[in-house]
């Protein structure tokens, strides 16, 4: 049997590493998935808003027929990043309503703001402030979005109709 000599030289490994192909492939997918969340967070956004609008709209209601229930008078206060409510107490004076989940304070959501708000039979639109009593007002309420503007008019009977931007009254 013929021996063979033992290589004793060390093997060349070959290098680890990325290639810079494969580095542009990575940086490339990524870009990709930042750009696709970066547009899903847009749509969300809107949604918010959307939801925000809708909640405002229901939480008037609730706002209506509770001040006629208690028979004591709530408002709505138009703060510079959200709103609150408060409520006359049995003394006259206003206290502020933290009732969870309907009456507490809430921001609104980033895109959105107050553009004005008109009170039944005046031509201001610059009231911070919105009372309900035993009888709903009647109101129209403006509010910025992204889309336009969206208003939300209150009537006598306590319904409250939303319209959004390009889209009919609801």
């Amino acid at each position: 049997m013929l021996l063979q000599p033992m290589n004793t030289a060390p093997r060349r490994r070959r290098s680890t590493g990325f290639t810079l192909i494969e580095v542009m492939v990575v940086l490339v997918i990524m870009g990709i998935m930042a750009t696709g969340l970066s547009v899903g967070l847009d749509s969300l956004r809107g949604r918010d808003i959307d939801q925000a609008l809708k909640r405002l709209r229901l939480v008037l209601e609730a706002t209506a027929d509770r001040a006629v229930v208690r028979g004591r008078p709530i408002a709505l206060e138009l703060l510079s990043d959200g709103y609150r409510f408060s409520a006359l107490d049995p003394d006259d004076n206003w206290r502020p309503l933290n009732d969870p989940p309907v009456f507490t304070e809430k921001a609104l959501p980033a895109g959105m703001g107050w553009s004005g708000l008109r009170l039944e039979g005046s031509s201001d639109t610059s009231a911070t402030r919105l009372q309900f009593g035993t009888q709903a007002p009647e109101y129209e309420l403006r509010v910025t979005t992204p889309g336009g503007e969206a208003r939300l008019t209150g009537r006598a009977n306590g319904e409250v109709r939303l319209q959004m931007p390009g889209r009919t009254a609801s």
